[in-house]
């Protein structure tokens, strides 16, 4: 059965370690296996954090598990769409989407909005719907 978490806040960086907790409480609660927890709340961080630096107005979180798979969305009320940029060797942040496209399944950005989606085995040893 399908499981949502949502979340709607206002774009300060002090949200991020919060909203970060609440999705790993959900994702647990949720029958999420530990390892996709953790790489989950890496994503949701990143994803969150580009939301508050970037984006415009409420930032908001939904994440959903259904079928082996969590699907995250963060989006903003921006009518942009995000960019993301090369970085540098030297530069010290902007790694954010490199670390959502290495963990995630399939992601993608649209006007305000982020998204990603991870596969994961469920603890019951079903099958993941492809």
């Amino acid at each position: 059965m399908p499981s949502t978490f949502q979340a709607t806040f206002l774009p300060a960086p002090e949200q991020v370690s919060g909203i970060r907790q609440s999705a790993a409480v959900f994702l647990r609660t949720s029958g999420v296996p530990d390892q996709t927890v953790d790489d989950v709340v890496l994503l949701v961080s990143e994803l969150v954090t580009n939301a508050v630096t970037h984006g415009r107005g409420e930032v908001s979180l939904r994440a959903l598990v259904a079928n082996g798979r969590v699907a995250i969305t963060v989006s903003t009320e921006s009518k942009e769409r995000a960019v993301v940029r090369e970085v540098g060797l030297d530069d010290e942040s902007g790694r954010g989407m490199f670390l959502v496209g290495a963990l995630a399944d399939t992601w993608g950005i649209a006007a305000g909005m982020t998204w990603c989606v991870l596969r994961y085995e469920p603890r019951d040893g079903g099958s993941v719907a492809a």
